[in-house]
């Protein structure tokens, strides 16, 4: 092949161009790289001879443009006219060129795309308000919650009376980008709430913007993580944004104020944040590690002025101290508005979207879970392309519910997917059927028929993503290396675009790329870990052999040899029954509620209708010899049940565990569950009182039942038989709601005790607490009156016949010495004499809060209602109402 003129010149030009422009290489990497004369592979080897210095690197790549040909030779030259230019013109024209391509450069990287590559697609600036909105809640600072369950499970509690001010993606965006924001503004949000969309919009939304005079530089934990070795701040943006190196340290040290730094991913942070003794470092020239960098950065040594938009899942988010976060967004994900918005946004028609939102709204597990806009996802293609999986001998379209709000359970008659299991194996199924590449052509309906043949042919692939899915579970890691999928013979090729998600990790230390994976949702690698987990449970394999946890060559032979010894002396049905027990202690054994959701999917591919979704993939079909479910008329294994209702009674399982163990038994599809729950219905509706088939109740049902009717406000249990250990199973809930009325149940200061800790709740929303003739006695009282200290959201307390006494109301006038929160405290028939009275007289002199002090039917003589009333007078803007 003839060489062309502008390689030639390009060879005998070497020496001079090595010489002079090697200083520029950055540059030229670039724009060769935009325009396409270069690939990511020979950024890689080029800048991989960095070590040699810039002169060979620059050496390396007119070694490669040789190799391209002409076209890109011809591109090289073009491009030195302009760093030529560039160096005969430098100033303020050329910075603002380079903040130019900044804003292109970000704006690229950021590309807006959904949940799945497969169907995602970059879009132009024009489509970004498609989008749909995502509802935030903001606050000043924020109070460190409780973590005591999965994630999953809190996310219609935002939903309820809010006291934070509600507001919008603009809102956000503006107060972060305004010249006088600064400070730390922290969002926090659920897996798949849209945190990371969040910031890829902002980024792009303030790159198509020409007004804004703020510069944003957005790092991701997860790159930080590369970093093992001490450097500098100025130095770690410096090789992030190569293109701002020359005017980096300028920008810096001139007005910290004008930029946005955006952290991303607290949570996936690996290394600890020590806020009290990290050493104080205020120059961005200093080296240091890269905790500290975070931390004085976050604390304003580094960059004072400097805005900083932090983003964390829930668990993480108290790494922070609160002191040092200005502003908190909770992203509190879709309404039921928004919801319904995103189905007619991503259904193919107004009917496909009419029809999946019919059964969405239908069932309220599926609609609370729909509050996180990655689920909105799985369950759009789960019910829009899969809806007809669950019966895979006909082919049907998605009918309307004929009773929008009648399904607390699930139903065997029903045709379409009810329970969270029932929606991840149709979506798993449509994503092999209808979206893999290759699977393209047929029709609907002969791709359905043709279902067995497909997850049969993909068993192999699915088994092993998802023991990669359980050993990362086990260890609590979400991310995946190459390596990850090699020991799993797991090919990334065939993966990176159906069900991971492919990351570009720069290891900074040779200057290259390596691939990293995360699952495209958390809940997806949850449910492809108990996919594995009863698929070889049901084949009479033990889940844990094969996944080369780190416990040493020795002793996994040793436990494999021990393993398959017992399981030759133990029958096959035996064995599968504790393989299952096993799983479910897992959600024991977590109390933060890592593994609750892989519990319920467990349960619920144990129900032979669930696994028929999947036929074909599962070893025996439907019909499961080990199940004994061929005689049995129910669709759930007894045995199943019986393990479930046996962890709901255990005394030793906290109270989010027992909600959860509840989550188990809608996804098994217990049928009485379904009854239970209609009863309680009646008992939040009023239609039943007293304490009539107390006996028999498990509260946290009615936890359960809770959880899913975020509308619900006021909570009236008066007179239903419920004591201090019911109170308990309530937990989880109770501070949920802005009425807590309680009256005539059995509590004592036992019952006291577990509202002591309802109230110190960083999130109790309770304004309303109603005791009466709960039994508290002086005792619970003054336990009460510990918690209502800290509690800053109770206004009306009712406490009438509880036997408090005069030194039961000295611990209400020592709380009121302080509390400026209660308006109105309710004290009838509680053996109160004039010496109470005089003691809350005395304190109500310095108490202006307080307007009603009603105290009918207690001890006090005439000479003491007197002096009540007497003292009413000097106080016109507290009623006090008293008789002899």
């Amino acid at each position: 092949m003839a060489v062309g003129a502008c390689c030639t010149e390009i060879q005998q030009r070497r020496v001079e161009l090595v010489e002079n422009y090697s200083k520029h290489l950055t540059h030229l990497l670039d724009v060769l790289f935009n325009v396409g004369a270069v690939t990511e592979e020979d950024l890689s080897l080029i800048r991989g001879s960095a070590v040699k210095g810039e002169r060979e690197c620059l050496r390396v790549l007119l070694d490669v443009l040789n190799g391209r040909g002409e076209e890109s030779c011809r591109a090289f030259l073009y491009i030195l006219q302009s760093v030529r230019d560039d160096t005969t013109k430098p100033g303020q024209a050329n910075r603002q060129e380079h903040l130019k391509k900044h804003k292109d450069i970000l704006a690229r990287q950021h590309s807006l795309v959904d949940y799945l590559s497969i169907r995602g697609h970059n879009l132009g600036q024009d489509e970004i308000w498609y989008l749909t909105d995502i509802t935030f809640s903001r606050q000043a600072g924020y109070a460190s919650p409780t973590q005591c369950r999965h994630e999953s499970a809190a996310v219609g509690d935002a939903f309820r009376t809010q006291k934070d001010e509600i507001c919008v993606f603009r809102d956000v965006y503006e107060n972060l980008l305004s010249n006088l924001s600064s400070g730390v503004n922290m969002l926090s949000g659920v897996a798949g709430s849209g945190k990371t969309t969040v910031v890829r919009r902002l980024v792009r939304e303030w790159a198509a913007e020409t007004t804004s005079s703020k510069i944003v530089l957005s790092l991701s934990f997860r790159e930080l993580n590369l970093i093992t070795q001490e450097q500098s701040l100025q130095d770690l943006l410096s090789d992030h944004y190569i293109h701002l190196k020359p005017y980096l340290q300028e920008l810096l040290s001139s007005n910290p104020t004008q930029f946005l730094l955006i952290l991303d991913g607290l949570d996936e942070f690996c290394y600890p944040l020590n806020f009290e003794h990290t050493p104080k470092c205020s120059n961005p020239e200093r080296v240091q590690p890269i905790q500290s960098i975070v931390v004085n950065l976050i604390k304003g040594n580094l960059l004072p002025g400097v805005s900083i938009f932090l983003t964390s899942r829930p668990h993480a988010v108290s790494k922070v101290p609160p002191v040092l976060v200005s502003q908190f967004y909770s992203l509190l994900g879709f309404s039921s508005a928004q919801q319904k918005q995103y189905f007619e946004q991503n259904c193919s028609s107004p009917e496909a979207a009419a029809a999946v939102w019919a059964s969405v709204s239908s069932h309220k597990p599926l609609l609370l879970m729909c509050h996180i806009p990655a689920f909105c996802w799985i369950v759009s293609t789960a019910l829009h392309d899969g809806g007809s999986c669950l019966c895979p001998d006909s082919v049907r379209v998605i009918e309307e519910a004929n009773q929008p709000n009648s399904s607390l359970g699930p139903s065997e008659e029903s045709s379409k997917p009810v329970t969270i299991t029932e929606i991840y194996c149709c979506f798993v199924k449509s994503i092999l059927l209808f979206h893999v590449q290759g699977r393209s052509e047929g029709s609907h309906h002969t791709r359905l028929q043709h279902a067995p043949h497909v997850l049969g042919e993909m068993q192999p692939i699915l088994k092993n993503l998802g023991a990669m899915a359980f050993k990362g579970l086990l260890e609590r890691r979400f991310i995946f290396e190459s390596s990850d999928l090699s020991s799993f013979n797991l090919d990334s090729t065939k993966l990176s675009q159906v069900f991971l998600f492919e990351i570009l990790k720069e290891d900074r230390a040779s200057l290259t790329f390596e691939k990293g994976f995360h699952f495209i949702h958390t809940s997806v690698q949850e449910f492809l870990a108990a996919l594995y987990y009863v698929f070889q449970s049901l084949s009479r394999s033990d889940p844990f052999l094969g996944l080369k946890l780190s416990t040493g060559w020795y002793l996994q032979s040793a436990f494999k040899q021990m393993a398959s010894a017992f399981n030759k002396f133990c029958r096959p049905q035996r064995l599968f029954r504790r393989r299952i027990k096993k799983a479910l202690r897992y959600g024991e054994r977590h109390q933060s509620g890592h593994m609750d959701l892989f519990c319920r999917f467990v349960c619920g591919l144990l129900v032979p209708r669930t696994r028929l979704i999947l036929n074909g993939f599962f070893p025996d079909g439907p019909k499961m010899h080990l199940l004994h479910c061929q005689s049995s008329p129910e669709p759930t294994p007894p045995f199943l049940l019986h393990l479930l209702h046996s962890q709901l009674q255990s005394s030793t399982l906290s109270s989010e565990r027992q909600v959860n163990v509840c989550h188990c038994l809608y996804e098994a599809q217990d049928n009485g569950l379904s009854q239970r729950l209609q009863g309680w219905m009646k008992v939040l509706s009023q239609q039943a009182s007293g304490q009539s088939g107390s006996v028999n109740r498990d509260w946290s049902e009615l936890a359960f039942l809770l959880q899913l009717s975020p509308d619900l406000q006021v909570l009236n249990l008066d007179a239903q038989g419920l004591d201090a250990d019911g109170l308990r199973r309530l937990l989880p809930v109770l501070h949920l709601f802005s009425t807590l009325s309680l009256g005539q149940n059995p509590l004592g200061s036992e019952g006291a005790s577990v509202l002591s800790l309802v109230l110190r709740n960083p999130d109790c929303r309770i304004q309303r607490l109603w005791v009466v003739a709960t039994g508290l006695g002086c005792e619970g009282l003054k336990i009460l009156v510990e918690a209502l200290k800290e509690n800053h959201t109770v206004t009306d307390l009712r406490m009438a016949i509880n036997k408090i006494g005069d030194d039961g109301a000295g611990y209400l006038a020592e709380l009121l010495r302080t509390n400026c929160t209660l308006t109105d405290i309710r004290l009838r028939d509680n053996l109160v004499t004039d010496k109470g009275a005089e003691v809350l007289m005395a304190v109500l002199k310095e108490n202006t809060t307080l307007e009603y002090l009603w105290m009918f039917d207690n001890k006090f003589t005439k000479d003491g209602v007197k002096k009540l009333k007497e003292f009413a007078k000097t106080r016109p803007n507290l009623d006090i109402k008293v008789c002899v």
